[in-house]
């Protein structure tokens, strides 16, 4: 087969029909979820499971479903108290939801390591069942427009640094009107 040398009308032609391909392709994959094989997430659960869902509206939400038997849980707690120091006046809001059967538990978990985000009791397990938990901790991070950004099972001090990074990548971006 002979090859037809591409006039520069061609040359033209294909590069329109490629950017417009990678347009497409961009604008397509903005609408998944971020992570391939991963359910799409959502704040809302989080906001119906609140006294007043204002407290998390136009903040980067840190959602952390933790346990009082939980030896990581207690590691985590001391770093998601620094985070909640260092970057609440920026629009940080961590929602700390116990999966503990019994309250008091909890609520003895809290008072030792002196937690003082805003915490949901899910004794019942039905917000760990609509977020489909497979590990203790585990936390998902929403950006201010409330769409769902990353999730992180386990607590692993080494990967903190890059949770906060993206924390505060998310903390940049300006509020929904």
């Amino acid at each position: 087969m002979r090859k037809k040398k591409l006039t520069y009308k061609d040359n033209r032609l294909l590069q329109r029909n490629t950017f417009a391909l990678a347009t497409l392709v961009a604008i397509a994959t903005a609408t998944l979820p971020l992570s391939a094989g991963e359910p799409q997430r959502s704040l809302q659960p989080i906001k119906a499971a609140l006294s007043d869902s204002a407290v998390v509206a136009g903040k980067v939400v840190y959602v952390d479903f933790w346990a009082s038997w939980c030896a990581p849980c207690r590691q985590s707690f001391p770093w998601m108290k620094r985070l909640q120091e260092r970057y609440q006046d920026q629009g940080l809001r961590i929602v700390a939801v116990s999966v503990d059967k019994e309250i008091p538990a909890a609520r003895q978990f809290l008072k030792e390591t002196g937690a003082e985000f805003t915490v949901i009791y899910d004794s019942t397990g039905a917000l760990a069942k609509t977020f489909d938990l497979k590990a203790m901790p585990t936390s998902f991070v929403f950006g201010r427009d409330g769409r769902y950004d990353s999730q992180h099972r386990g607590f692993v001090p080494k990967d903190t640094t890059a949770i906060e990074t993206t924390l505060k990548n998310l903390l940049a971006q300006k509020a929904p009107k």
